[in-house]
């Protein structure tokens, strides 16, 4: 698997969408997201976060100014309060300097989406949290035009396709909102949508002491308080690289193709395989050590 460290990508415009909600794999992908603009392998104009806690801009704020990246626009669902869960490190990141940011003060997500894919003539959006957002871009009438004119791929971490295309993950099934926005997402999404399921990225674990062993990193900080201090599942950050790297079979997958369907009610996840489908899902081709191994060098 070739390092996505020496792949040129230039010229290549992101957007990041993110829940930054409980689990501590967003901070590990959002370092590797800030690092690859800061090499020059992509422009990060932006990160939407499509869940709402207290302390969530402030804390993804404070993370991006730890990574160089203080002036990168955050935008946010400011709806999005219904998904619960305990957010451990978004309070304690907060702590950390950064500038006046707050989830008040944060442009609304949906228009941050609008406003830099106005200002691009291509554009790449990554996903790893909650699709209604992405729902609400797709439903407005010059989102689904950018969707279906500058948008080259949606690469996303969501659903669990390991039995024959079917399974339930909480990027999809969480809520209500989570549920019936990946449905609508799915039947009416106009560009490619590439996949990385909840059995990719499971049994690959990163973020560990040996190589963050410095807790008063924030990355490290984040993972010590979601208590994942030897180390967390990869989801997230495997997305990223993913991504980064683009070519699918370089990054260490397979890919198969067809069309995504999600279940509005229960959140299950459902897979027609067709060669020539807009949709795939990603299938590991190595070991997991050589996908922790490639976040590890990212991380450090």
């Amino acid at each position: 698997m070739t390092s996505a460290h020496s792949a040129e990508k230039p010229g290549r415009t992101v957007i990041l969408g993110t829940d930054w909600w409980t689990d501590c794999d967003d901070a590990a992908a959002v370092r590797i997201a800030c690092r690859a603009h800061k090499a020059g392998l992509w422009n990060l104009t932006g990160i939407v976060l499509n869940a709402c806690m207290p302390y969530s801009v402030p804390s993804l704020s404070a993370f991006c100014t730890a990574e160089g990246m203080e002036s990168l626009p955050i935008g946010i669902d400011r709806s999005a309060v219904g998904y619960g869960g305990n957010p451990a490190y978004q309070k304690l990141l907060a702590s950390l300097p950064h500038p006046d940011a707050s989830n008040e003060s944060a442009e609304n997500g949906l228009d941050l989406y609008l406003r830099l894919l106005e200002q691009t003539e291509e554009a790449e959006l990554l996903e790893i949290g909650y699709p209604q957002i992405l729902a609400s871009l797709c439903a407005h009438p010059t989102g689904y035009r950018y969707l279906r004119d500058k948008v080259k791929c949606l690469w996303m971490m969501a659903g669990n396709w390991e039995n024959n295309g079917h399974g339930r993950e909480n990027n999809i099934a969480r809520a209500p909102m989570s549920r019936q926005a990946a449905a609508y997402l799915f039947e009416h999404c106009p560009c490619p949508i590439v996949l990385l399921g909840w059995e990719v990225g499971a049994a690959v674990i990163s973020g560990t002491p040996r190589t963050i062993p410095d807790d008063s990193d924030p990355l490290r900080m984040a993972f010590i308080a979601h208590g994942s201090r030897n180390g967390r599942s990869s989801w997230d950050p495997m997305l990223v690289l993913l991504a980064l790297t683009e070519d699918i079979g370089e990054a260490g997958y397979t890919l198969r193709r067809g069309y995504a369907s999600a279940d509005a009610e229960t959140g299950e996840n459902s897979f027609r395989y067709d060669d020539s489908g807009p949709h795939g899902y990603v299938v590991k081709k190595y070991p997991d050590s050589r996908y922790s191994d490639e976040i590890a060098r990212w991380l450090k």
